[in-house]
């Protein structure tokens, strides 16, 4: 099935409403950098670009990464001519090349990118790609949809944005594990109105499931929040998950001894004996 980034790849900030998400997304970003200071960034299921040209700007060479080519050839034509420090390239989460490895010292993957790769195997094989193109003491971002705090048949609103005499109507439902998003686009410029329906379905991981993976993967310092300031603490009726962790200085992802923390940094468990 066709996703809605190589569907609506020339309308998809458009659509997503990129111009008003940039100015509190800047905040967001500039929170990152200032917890975690990297000095390198890979940006896992970038679309468009916005989030890599946000760290770009604060000085950090940046590459952004997606599945979707559609998608990345804009990205890479808006900023062909731009001097910060920004790259593109297509690839895959669950098979991100050597040539990336110990490149990066933060891999975010946002938005719910994640939930791209499909099943629990190839969740695996992605982390265990970021946990490779990180450094050792690197870190790793992914926000996801923590789809259980939705009621399983609810329709959730997402977004009405309009551009001239087009609008996009966004709204999502959750159906057991599944997730459905529509996409309706109308053309209001003749007297007969037009519209377009698209709808993608995809299942998502739970909490549970993710930070699992992450743990037999190897990162450690896991750190639930809710937010990309990373201060508001994880709970089971927020809408997203964001997990932090980190990959071992040590560099031994098979004996490290993972544990997770709060905001604060306190223990709430611990995982014991290797992994």
């Amino acid at each position: 099935m066709r996703s809605v980034f190589d569907v609506y790849a020339h309308e998809y900030d458009l659509i997503t409403n990129a111009a008003a998400r940039e100015a509190y997304h800047s905040k967001e970003v500039a929170a990152i950098v200032e917890k975690l200071a990297p000095s390198s960034v890979l940006d896992a299921g970038c679309a468009t670009g916005l989030t890599s040209l946000l760290f770009a700007r604060l000085g950090i060479p940046t590459t952004g990464l997606d599945r979707s080519r559609s998608i990345i050839n804009i990205a890479r034509d808006r900023y062909k001519d731009s001097p910060l420090p920004l790259t593109f390239r297509t690839g895959n989460f669950e098979r991100l090349p050597k040539s990336l490895h110990n490149k990066f010292d933060l891999v975010v993957c946002l938005a719910n990118a994640i939930s791209g790769v499909g099943t629990r195997a190839n969740l695996r094989k992605a982390l265990k790609g970021f946990y490779d193109v990180l450094r050792p003491g690197g870190h790793l971002l992914v926000q996801a949809l923590n789809y259980a705090a939705i009621k399983d048949g609810a329709i959730m609103p997402i977004k009405a944005t309009r551009n001239g005499d087009i609008v996009y109507l966004r709204y999502s439902r959750r159906r057991g594990k599944a997730f459905e998003l529509y996409v309706i686009r109308l053309d209001l410029s003749n007297e007969s109105i037009s519209f377009e329906p698209f709808c993608a379905e995809f299942d998502n991981f739970t909490v549970d499931e993710i930070t699992s993976a992450v743990r037999a993967t190897g990162f450690d310092d896991i750190r639930k929040t809710s937010d990309l300031y990373l201060k508001r603490r994880f709970g089971t009726r927020s809408r997203d998950l964001v997990l932090q962790v980190r990959r071992p200085l040590s560099g031994d992802r098979l004996e490290q001894n993972a544990r997770l923390v709060d905001t604060q940094g306190r223990p709430i468990a611990k995982h014991k004996g290797t992994i």
